[in-house]
């Protein structure tokens, strides 16, 4: 037998309120959903691979840790987002490391988890760390043990500043500045960078020279000549407005061409890259380097026999610049520098050293200073 509810009842009133629990959970649950929903991430990495995100990372691990500079162009606390990266910073620049720690000492206790390019790299350190994103770069091979991370559900993304750094930089600085919250910084980035490379590519093509140049990779070791091939610092020379050696003979990044070749061949320009550990006697330039320290480094290399006789050399038309301006989207500045080597009467009004003040100043949250390039002209 039925029994009917009559308004004003003590069941009909414990049924509205159950009827209005129960409505209000399912709008709780509906409007969590929702949130959900619109605070996940979804983006494509410069692998071309769907990574979606449940919400912006807040756990990052970095596989190269020379990319919190990377990450400085958009927070201003980059460290703050770091549970764990790899050694290459502290191993390959120290003279980097040192400004990152002033400015943050806890970088000193952030967990090391080795080194891609020596292949210490721990998988099972990075998923230890309970990070959000692994961020990796295309510097090297793709990395063995991606799986490991697959197993552990744990997401990661490939950005680009050495295989093809001209077109996917933008992308790169996008998708991170999506992952990581900070779109507006992203593209606050985006705009300065475009307008310095715009401009380089406006003057570069009025140009109707194109110098050779012989980029020296690291001197100041026993061995002549590593250089670039295919690909990054050709493609940044090319931009400045040159022609790197290397491009006609290597077929892969970094490669090695005889000396008695790259005599013969009576390179308009002579470029040393340097600045990094790997050759303790080489080109002495970046953060913490005077002016005289990095001209006299640049004088103490194109001194030695081998390579005195460049007519590059023996005109004066040589220099040096930071390796570490190449991995990474502070690139702009180096070439802007390169540019106005290259094609110094185009270029006479151009001033890197204030494009970099002014980097330093509106983006980077660890000011570099230091002397980060040098000419045998000595026109810095």
């Amino acid at each position: 037998m039925m029994m009917l509810l009559r308004a004003g009842s003590p069941a009909r009133g414990t049924f509205n309120v159950l009827l209005m629990v129960f409505l209000l959970a399912a709008c709780a649950l509906f409007t969590t959903a929702r949130a959900a929903e619109n605070s996940s991430v979804t983006v494509t990495d410069m692998l071309n691979r769907t990574v979606t995100l449940p919400a912006p990372a807040k756990r990052i691990v970095l596989a190269e840790s020379r990319h919190i500079m990377t990450l400085a162009l958009l927070d201003n606390d980059p460290l703050s987002s770091v549970v764990a990266w790899g050694t290459d910073l502290q191993r390959y620049s120290p003279a980097t490391w040192q400004a990152l720690k002033q400015r943050f000492p806890q970088a000193a206790s952030i967990p090391e988890i080795g080194d891609l390019n020596s292949g210490t790299f721990s998988m099972e350190a990075a998923i230890a760390a309970k990070p959000d994103l692994v961020v990796f770069t295309l510097y090297g091979p793709i990395p063995d043990g991606l799986s490991k991370l697959d197993a552990a559900h744990v997401p990661y993304v490939f950005v680009d500043f050495f295989r093809h750094p001209l077109t996917k930089t933008v992308p790169s600085m996008r998708m991170l500045g999506r992952l990581t919250d900070h779109e507006k910084q992203a593209e606050a980035f985006i705009a300065f960078y475009q307008q310095h490379m715009d401009e380089i590519a406006k003057r570069v093509a009025k140009e109707t020279t194109r110098p050779t140049v012989f980029f020296h990779l690291n001197p100041g070791g026993e061995e002549c000549c590593f250089t670039s091939g295919k690909g990054n610092m050709s493609d940044f020379i090319a931009v400045a407005g040159g022609e790197n050696l290397g491009v006609k003979t290597l077929n892969q990044a970094i490669g090695k061409l005889n000396l008695e070749y790259v005599l013969a061949q009576k390179p308009d320009f002579y470029l040393a890259g340097g600045g990094s550990s790997v050759s303790r006697q080489g080109l002495n330039v970046g953060p913490g380097v005077s002016t005289a320290e990095s001209a006299r480094s640049l004088k103490a290399i194109v001194s030695n026999p081998s390579l005195a006789s460049l007519s590059a050399i023996r005109n004066h038309q040589g220099a040096g610049i930071w390796l570490f301006f190449f991995d990474n989207p502070l690139f702009f500045i180096g070439v802007e520098e390169m540019a106005k080597m290259l094609h110094p009467a185009a270029f006479a009004d151009i001033d890197p050293a204030k494009t970099f003040d002014e980097l330093n100043q509106r983006f980077l949250a660890f000011p570099l200073q230091g002397s980060f390039w040098t000419t045998l002209n000595g026109q810095e």
